[in-house]
């Protein structure tokens, strides 16, 4: 029997309130578990740079490789499932009433868990929030996201 994959992703909110930060990281601990986010390990909780980034290892498949192009592809099960569906992570955070909805959000895929970094696995994705939230891919570098 093989391990199981583990994935490592990125939560990132730019220039959150002190009330905000606590908001975020309370869902966040509220979608941690198995049927939601299904995390093994959180590497990063802080801010920098005027961004909060929750960075965490998991073993569920929000992005992965389509069987077709070999592209890199939302998995729209488990994120409508866990992130933009109705009372999902982003929709409670759109609904805390604390204007979390006008920060900028990002999604990332940073990769296998057990790799060393490569910047071409990763994937970016901004956060449209609505009753049905959206996540769009963006062509930015998580270097110049986080410094922005």
């Amino acid at each position: 029997m093989s391990s199981p994959s583990y994935l490592m992703y990125l939560l990132v909110f730019k220039n959150p309130s002190s009330e905000q930060v606590e908001i975020i990281r309370d869902t966040f601990s509220n979608f941690d578990w198995s049927m939601g986010f299904a995390v093994e390990e959180v590497v990063v909780n802080d801010l920098f740079q005027n961004n909060l980034l929750l960075q965490f290892v998991s073993s569920k498949v929000f992005i992965g490789r389509d069987s077709d192009s070999d592209e890199l592809t939302l998995f729209p099960t488990n994120i409508e499932a866990v992130l933009t569906g109705k009372g999902q992570f982003y929709g409670e955070l759109r609904n805390s009433s604390s204007d979390i909805e006008n920060l900028d959000s990002y999604f990332c895929y940073l990769g296998e868990a057990s790799e060393n970094r490569d910047s071409s696995n990763e994937v970016i994705y901004k956060v449209e929030y609505g009753k049905y939230s959206s996540l769009n891919k963006i062509d930015i570098s998580l270097e110049k996201l986080i410094s922005n």
